[in-house]
């Protein structure tokens, strides 16, 4: 189906070129599901954190608020990403940019991602959590309203949105390399974009509302999509926006996220 679409927009040759990008994502579906357990798959609500650690806070001492965790024994396996534990992403939502630091979007300040390999330990309640913002008076910008369950299934993607990706596959900037396939005709650029159907996921390829920041990087550190949470009915990055986390794949596969890049951005 992909191909011979392809075949209408492109020659032959840029077909085989775009085709060969293709690699696998999972794709999640996020749905209202009444009262989730601190250990699913799920986005906004409670998650687990065990007592042996210290709840995650900025750097003013307030609670961060969980965006998402995945249960990796739920999902369907994807290359060099956990099979087990589960894997949680933090960000402030007492802060008008939830956290994101334009100057280190490294920096796990307003933003923390954490991964435990078991979930054996007892963890802080739900209602125990819940007190841990009661006390913080400060203006509130929640990304996900509610709790939804995340389930996902594996599909492939090919790289056709303008990002670091794009450049690395294709060698040169989005606009020159599609008016070159093109003809600069603007209806089969469009179309092309399209085709791209970058959503919430794990893995993949990205997309981005204004600019990826790993562009101008001849070689990202951070190479690899972690986790992509589109806006939706439930969930809105400030005006229909996307929220992304990136990670070395090699970091990916040694499971350590100390350096993951965090990243938002809206129309």
């Amino acid at each position: 189906m992909l191909k011979e679409k392809l075949e209408k927009l492109v020659a032959p040759e840029i077909v085989n070129r775009i085709l060969a990008t293709e690699k696998e994502r999972v794709l999640l579906s996020c749905e209202a599901e009444g009262e989730l357990g601190l250990a699913d798959s799920k986005a906004g609500g409670r998650g687990y954190v065990p007592k042996s650690m210290e709840y995650p806070r900025n750097k003013d001492g307030g609670p961060l608020s969980l965006l998402a965790q995945i249960n990796c024994s739920e999902m369907p396996h994807l290359e060099d990403f956990p099979k087990t534990g589960l894997l949680a992403f933090y960000i402030d939502y007492f802060d008008d940019l939830t956290g994101l630091d334009f100057d280190d979007q490294t920096g796990q300040h307003g933003f923390r991602v954490l991964y435990f390999e078991t979930m054996d330990e007892a963890s802080y309640s739900a209602e125990e959590q819940d007190k841990l913002f009661e006390s913080v008076h400060a203006d509130f910008y929640p990304i996900v309203d509610g709790e939804f369950r995340l389930s996902g299934e594996i599909t492939k993607q090919v790289t056709l949105k303008e990002s670091y990706d794009f450049e690395q596959a294709y060698g040169g900037e989005f606009y020159d390399v599609l008016d070159a396939w093109t003809g600069e005709d603007e209806a089969k650029v469009d179309a092309l974009f399209e085709l791209d159907s970058s959503s919430s996921q794990l893995g993949g390829y990205p997309f981005f509302t204004q600019q990826d920041p790993r562009l101008g990087d001849e070689k990202a550190h951070h190479d690899t999509l972690l986790f992509q949470l589109d806006s939706g009915d439930d969930i809105m990055w400030g005006d229909m926006g996307v929220g992304n986390f990136f990670i070395n794949r090699e970091d990916l596969k040694r499971k350590d996220f100390s350096n993951v890049l965090y990243n938002w951005d809206c129309y």
